[in-house]
């Protein structure tokens, strides 16, 4: 397979090149300016016991709703307000400081693989389906999958964890130092594994002539951004292309999801489990939609 592969990029080495640089004006549009900040965002807030403040408010809901520590509320709150991979940046940051155990990082994981609030309403919504209400709506269905996996996973009992509070600090500006480079090496795996997906799926365009839907799903299932552009141009009733949006963006795609696993490759992450649950899930909350749908109308 390897020799295949090999020799597939040998021989497409233009589609190479092109995917190279696709990949890389996405990332550095796209995905660089949500998610560099916030890791950097995040750290700070992290240094200054934010999440002693989100335990004692909103933290206490949360954990009675996916029966978790309140501690680690804040790996909810943060993923939804950014997009993923920041969940793996977060969880893995807890996990270094003996914060989480490895048990609770695999639960939460599952359910806190957010889309970019801006990608889902200012891209989906607003450029591609001229509509603010769409990409709301579109985000909020988002939101109801994560909570409906977290809800699902309560049974799976978490190991209590002493009270978080960073009361031997390092320098704040040394802090900060270690977050730039993290927020930089992190976002070198995020672009790695946004190339490699790129060039499979136009690779897979190349050779594999099918119905350009089921092409559309592939894409989307391999890298999101591109499978969702691909679907809004598809020349079917408007439901069916967001059903369709709807699903790759529950599912996160097999590039998101790894990005996440690359993060974590030092701890013993279930991805066998995230794939199968988010899968399941992603065609539950699509059939639970269509069913809806066809009941108003």
């Amino acid at each position: 397979m390897l020799t295949l592969l090999i020799i597939l990029f040998v021989l497409n080495i233009n589609i190479v090149l092109i995917s190279t640089k696709e990949a890389s004006i996405l990332f550095f549009n796209k995905v660089f300016i949500s998610i560099f900040p916030f890791i950097i965002l995040s750290d700070i807030l992290i240094y200054f016991n934010y999440h002693i403040f989100l335990k004692n408010t909103i933290g206490k809901f949360i954990s009675k709703l996916f029966d978790i520590d309140p501690n680690t509320s804040i790996i909810f709150i943060l993923s939804m307000l950014t997009s993923a991979p920041t969940n793996a940046v977060i969880i893995k940051d807890m996990l270094d400081n003996n914060e989480i155990d490895l048990k609770t990082a695999n639960k939460i994981i599952n359910y806190t693989y957010f889309p970019s609030i801006s990608f889902v309403v200012g891209v989906i919504g607003v450029s591609l389906y001229k509509s603010l209400k769409i990409g709301l709506i579109l985000w909020l269905c988002c939101l109801i999958y994560n909570v409906l996996i977290g809800i699902y996973l309560r049974k799976e009992k978490y190991i209590k964890i002493n009270d978080i509070n960073n009361t031997n600090k390092e320098d704040f500006f040394s802090m900060l130092k270690k977050s730039f480079y993290k927020g930089i090496n992190t976002s070198i795996i995020i672009l790695s594994n946004l190339i490699v997906f790129t060039i499979i799926i136009n690779i897979l365009k190349e050779y594999v002539n099918i119905n350009p839907i089921i092409m559309s799903l592939i894409s989307g299932t391999f890298e999101m951004t591109s499978g969702i552009i691909d679907i809004s141009k598809l020349n079917i009733n408007v439901f069916y292309r967001l059903i369709m949006t709807l699903f790759i963006l529950t599912f996160s795609s097999l590039s998101i999801i790894f990005q996440s696993k690359s993060i974590l490759s030092e701890y013993k992450i279930n991805i066998k489990k995230t794939l199968i649950i988010k899968l399941v899930f992603s065609i539950i909350i699509c059939l639970l939609i269509t069913i809806c749908f066809y009941f108003c109308s």
